[in-house]
């Protein structure tokens, strides 16, 4: 543990994690509520103008993130002077891009009246602000309140809207109270709360300088450009589907693909913690080490649990959702679970991009996938094929994977013998919606013997190091 345990910081990945965690009881709770008492369109609505607020992981234009790498090994007044200017120039972006975004969504979405587009201005400009200011926070290692504003900001400004309706303060109120409207308030507290542990940095050094907020221009460019196609790969189906097909489709879609994404919690809080890891290395070789120890870390453990447990995930999701789960929903379910572990690890692998500074290949390797997925998907939503969207999305998110992987090979340890567990991983997926037992269960003892081969040649490297 010598050398792993100065290379994996544990604690501050439990702290990264547990929000999500509790995030994952609020929505067992939440969700069956929502799905008995709300009507298709209200809650489809709901759910939209949440979704909306994913807008803000564009137009933050990284400005947090891009500050945590260059506050790392600087003096108190570096830091002071680089995270003055970035929450400045975060501010200017929120309002005026905000702004621009709320004209062009009433404008497309004109017809959903129960949406409240003065209400997602605001959550646009909270979420902005939060998410760059939340980046700066990780970057100071101030983890516990991160943490507990994390939840507030995404676990019960979502779920927590659910547990009113359960109360007679909302049947009372129902026709006065916005369930959206209190998860406003809920971002409100957050951002209040995160922004409290640097302003100590923010009255050592307060003046705009033009050169640091200058200095921000390439990475940014870079970083949004692939935030903007990973915007269009994770959520333009969701606005399509709900424009063009019925409520009903949309819920079933956005809830199985929530419910997957809760994998993601784990691989978030590992890049949360390693992203300035990697930016403090000085050496490429150190930087090789920490990637490969968090890469494994999360992809050994989960892959060996999707594959022993998943027989489980039909009876459990019947038990959890009763009279509001159906087949179609499983089968999404299970697709977008296998979309999400993938892309939990590309999430892993774009932070060494960002930390050596070569964003611009990653969205090079967008730019060539972005045309060809979005005419696809606006086929296969003329045909009104739920699964086959899926399907597509599944197939862009492995696609991208492994140019990424590729590309960075020298980096991997054992790459081939990764890359082989994670081939043998998916066919074996894939296998499952055929009944042939004999050949799932022959791909499945496969993958566990490669898994455990890549733990055991990982485990043997670093003890050789240390």
């Amino acid at each position: 543990m010598g050398y792993s345990s100065k290379k994996i910081n544990l604690k501050n990945i439990f702290y990264s994690a547990s929000p999500g965690l509790v995030s994952i009881l609020l929505t067992f709770l939440s969700l069956p509520i929502y799905l008995k008492y709300l009507t298709p369109e209200y809650y489809s609505s709901f759910l939209i103008s949440h979704i909306f607020m994913s807008l803000s992981l564009i137009f933050n234009f990284n400005i947090g993130k891009i500050a945590s790498i260059k506050i790392q090994n600087k003096n108190i007044k570096l830091k002071s002077e680089i995270i003055s200017n970035a929450i400045y120039l975060s501010l200017v972006i929120a309002i005026i891009f905000s702004s621009i975004i709320i004209f062009f969504l009433s404008f497309i979405f004109y017809k959903e009246n129960q949406i409240n587009f003065f209400l997602i201005f605001i959550g646009l400009i909270i979420s902005i602000l939060f998410i760059n200011i939340e980046s700066i926070a990780k970057g100071l290692g101030k983890f516990k309140i991160v943490a507990l504003t994390n939840l507030l900001f995404y676990g019960f400004s979502i779920s927590g809207p659910s547990f009113l309706i359960l109360s007679n303060f909302y049947s009372f109120n129902s026709k006065k109270i916005d369930l959206f409207s209190v998860s406003i308030i809920l971002k409100i507290i957050s951002l209040l709360l995160i922004f409290l542990p640097i302003t100590v940095y923010l009255f050592k050094n307060y003046k705009i300088n033009k050169k640091i907020i200058f200095s921000f221009k390439n990475q940014s460019l870079w970083m949004t450009l692939s935030n903007m196609y990973n915007q269009i790969f994770d959520y333009l189906d969701k606005y399509l589907i709900k424009l063009f097909l019925n409520p009903i489709i949309f819920i079933n879609y956005t809830v199985a693909q929530q419910i997957a994404s809760k994998l993601s919690i784990f691989s978030n809080a590992i890049t949360s913690v390693m992203l300035p890891k990697l930016a403090s290395q000085k050496s490429n070789l150190n930087r090789n080490k920490v990637l490969n120890l968090h890469l494994f870390l999360f992809y050994i453990p989960f892959s060996i649990f999707i594959t022993l447990f998943d027989i489980y995930f039909d009876d459990l999701l019947r038990w959890w959702l009763k009279e509001s789960f159906n087949y179609n929903f499983y089968k999404l379910f299970n697709i977008f679970l296998a979309l999400t572990f993938i892309a939990c690890q590309s999430h892993i692998i774009i932070s060494l991009y960002e930390a050596n500074e070569i964003t611009k290949k990653n969205s090079i390797f967008e730019s060539i996938i972005i045309l060809p997925f979005i005419f696809l998907l606006f086929f296969l939503i003329s045909k009104d094929s739920i699964l086959l969207i899926c399907f597509l999305i599944l197939a862009k998110e492995i696609l991208l994977f492994f140019i990424r992987i590729f590309y960075i090979r020298k980096n991997i340890i054992f790459f081939h013998l990764y890359l082989f567990s994670i081939f043998v991983f998916l066919i074996s997926w894939i296998f499952k919606s055929y009944e042939n037992y004999i050949i799932v269960l022959m791909l499945k003892f496969s993958f566990l013997l490669s898994v455990l081969a890549l733990l055991y040649c990982v485990i043997n490297k670093y003890k050789k190091i240390h």
